[in-house]
């Protein structure tokens, strides 16, 4: 399954593993994502269409989906049964952003993304929810925001 497959699909469920602190003394976080076709994906981190998100998963997750953690009622709500619109990456530079994840547009008007990593008591490591006008004001002068349907596969 490739980046762009994500595209429509709808979600099942989300649950996240959360490390308070990494061999590299970082605390980490990593969502996973049951999609609806029953196929468990990392939400992807760049806009490479070739990568295999399915190998992807099995190389790079913290914990089995199983044993993560599930959220709070309200975000589980919130996200089953939406249907992934589009998928957009950070640019700065014309060069993605390295660290950080994709966004996911659903349609329920909600847009995720995470934070991975950061030292313990100064990044907030989660799960962030935005709405539309949260979601723009992520771009500014130094940073643009590339949808994979319209810019990134045409381009």
């Amino acid at each position: 399954m490739k980046l762009s497959d994500l595209i429509d699909e709808k979600i099942s469920k989300i649950r996240f593993n959360y490390t308070f602190k990494n061999e590299h003394g970082m605390q980490e976080f990593q969502s996973q994502i049951r999609l609806s076709n029953g196929k468990i994906v990392l939400l992807p981190k760049h806009p490479d269409d070739k990568l295999n998100l399915i190998e992807d998963y099995s190389n790079n997750k913290s914990v089995t989906f199983d044993k993560a953690q599930r959220y709070g009622l309200t975000s589980r709500l919130m996200f089953r049964n939406k249907q992934i619109k589009d998928i957009h990456f950070r640019f700065s530079d014309n060069e993605h952003v390295m660290d950080s994840s994709a966004i996911l547009e659903l349609d329920n008007g909600k847009f995720i993304t995470e934070n991975n990593y950061g030292p313990n008591g100064l990044t907030d490591i989660n799960l962030v929810i935005m709405n539309k006008t949260q979601f723009q004001e992520l771009a500014d002068d130094e940073i643009q925001i590339r949808s994979l349907r319209k810019d990134i596969l045409k381009g």
